[in-house]
């Protein structure tokens, strides 16, 4: 009987460390090969192409908004909870229908941004953050 609870403790502890190892970042953190908050990168980039691009622009650099890339947008966003941009995403944005956004489009932008941070020269990182 002591064999069969220690295979089952074992097998507990195992799964506990695999699911800890797999967990996505609950902290922002922007830089090639970080990892990507939960959220579909593709659905984020297709949100962003039909409602985001029109003030921050196609590269996310900017232009009638702020930048959601480079320096000045990681110093803001660096280290902060993933779901404090969602929120702000999903309860100001777009600025002339602030909350229009659902929880799962704002989750899939922020997807799609730090995927463009993490990953350069991609435009979603493939298979990021899904």
């Amino acid at each position: 009987m002591n064999k069969y609870w220690l295979g089952a403790f074992a097998a507990c502890v195992a799964l506990l460390i695999a699911s800890v190892s797999t967990a996505s970042p609950e902290k922002l953190s922007f830089g090639p090969g970080r990892p990507v908050p939960p959220g579909n990168a593709l659905k984020g980039q297709h949100t962003f192409d039909a409602i985001c691009w029109a003030c921050h622009s196609r590269d996310l650099s900017g232009g009638k908004a702020p930048p959601l890339t480079g320096p000045a947008f990681y110093r803001i966003w660096q280290g902060r909870r993933v779901d404090a941009l969602s929120d702000f995403i999903r309860n100001s944005m777009p600025r002339d229908d602030p909350g229009f956004l659902s929880d799962e489009m704002a989750r899939d932008l922020v997807a799609y941004i730090v995927t463009r941070a993490n990953n350069p020269g991609t435009q979603t990182g493939g298979k990021a953050g899904k």
